[in-house]
């Protein structure tokens, strides 16, 4: 490490001090900012949870209308869903930085933020391995290099543990549920299915087109998935979670492999999918262990 860089974290001075920031987003494009971020516009609750857990939560003035974690964050003014933005009230809280998703946000809602100047940071993360990266990223946007450099050792440690204990596993054919009616799901492109390949599972429809197919009861019995998990909490069920037992043709209905995780332990690009990770492999484990017993 430079001496310099050495110095100025250990007096605990941001790095950025006196230095424009130049960033290139996941688009391409090259952001320039004259001085790390005060007023920022999060339009996602991944955003929104990354902030909050790398120090910088108190500069955001937006944010997205499911920003629900930390608790902190149910108090931000909302300026956006996933269908349209408030681009007047965005107007009118100033904002030097804009940070966009951009599959969960799209360019319906990105292109016009551009168009009226604002700095705007696109963030599309896919893979587990990838979210220390934002972690330093929005450190380095927001000044809070020396906290995102802390989070990013306790994710990646945390992370190694958990794949160190899922090596030399026996695959598992998994099925994961993101809506009922219609049926939806992710395909092998999405972070939910580099979890399930963490946990030594195999997307039964990583192959799939689209990254959020739509399919049908019929496609799900024909790969006959070991284990099903969907979206949401086993102390409080959905209605239509009871309805799998009428396809007693598929193993994981057979067998009862059929469990809740919640959407925002899966779903979300943040810390949080570490949770989700835990509990998506302790399901796949409990198929394994049903299997040796067997």
């Amino acid at each position: 490490m430079p001496v310099f860089l050495f110095l100025l974290l250990s007096v605990g001075l941001p790095i950025h001090a006196n230095a424009e920031i130049r960033l290139v987003d996941d688009n391409g494009d090259e952001l320039v900012l004259a001085q790390p971020a005060q007023r920022i516009i999060s339009l996602a609750p991944n955003i929104t949870e990354v902030l909050f857990h790398i120090g910088a939560g108190e500069k955001i003035v937006g944010a997205d209308e499911y920003s629900n974690y930390p608790e902190a964050a149910k108090k931000i003014q909302r300026v956006n869903n996933h269908a349209a933005a408030n681009y007047e009230l965005i107007l009118s809280l100033k904002p030097d930085l804009v940070i966009a998703w951009r599959s969960g946000n799209g360019n319906k809602i990105i292109d016009p933020l551009r168009k009226l100047g604002f700095p705007v940071f696109v963030i599309e993360t896919r893979e587990i391995e990838r979210i220390p990266a934002l972690f330093r990223r929005f450190g380095q946007l927001s000044g809070q290099e020396i906290t995102a450099q802390q989070r990013i050792d306790e994710f990646n440690q945390r992370l190694h543990s958990l794949r160190s204990l899922q090596e030399n596993k026996p695959l598992v054919r998994t099925f994961y549920q993101i809506w009922h009616e219609p049926l939806i799901t992710l395909n092998g492109q999405h972070m939910v299915s580099d979890v399930i390949r963490l946990c030594g599972g195999v997307n039964v429809f990583a192959d799939a087109v689209p990254l959020v197919p739509y399919i049908n009861i019929e496609s799900i019995v024909a790969t006959d998935p070991e284990v099903i998990i969907a979206g949401g909490s086993e102390e409080d069920q959905p209605d239509w979670f009871g309805r799998w037992q009428q396809w007693s043709g598929i193993s994981a209905v057979q067998n009862k492999h059929i469990y809740l995780i919640p959407a925002d332990l899966m779903q979300r690009h943040s810390i949080r999918i570490l949770d989700g990770a835990e509990m998506m492999c302790n399901y796949l484990d409990r198929a394994r262990s049903a299997d040796k017993a067997g």
